[in-house]
């Protein structure tokens, strides 16, 4: 895959955050977004992030529960579970 501009939000009371980030896949961009917003990881169970991949623009919903269910899965091939691996240490930082 190749690396694609996203721009990653949540909603968290009256705002809405937002970072841009380049990224190869859904939850690379959901975790590299949360984690340069430095959402509180005690909180991600109750958040829904978007993701919008642009050039064409596609946007993309994910609960921080879904997320975090699918960095607990053991990856399918070796390069996933190296990205899951790598984007659970940043998960953790």
């Amino acid at each position: 895959m190749a690396l694609r501009t996203c721009v990653v939000s949540y909603h968290d009371r009256n705002f809405r955050h937002s970072v841009e980030v380049m990224a190869e896949t859904l939850h690379e961009a959901a975790v590299l977004g949360i984690s340069a917003m430095n959402v509180p990881r005690d909180r991600l169970h109750l958040l829904s992030i978007r993701i919008c991949v642009k050039s064409p623009d596609v946007h993309h919903e994910i609960t921080g529960a879904a997320l975090g269910a699918w960095l607990a899965q053991p990856g399918k091939t070796p390069r996933e579970q190296a990205l899951k691996t790598r984007l659970g240490e940043l998960m953790r930082s």
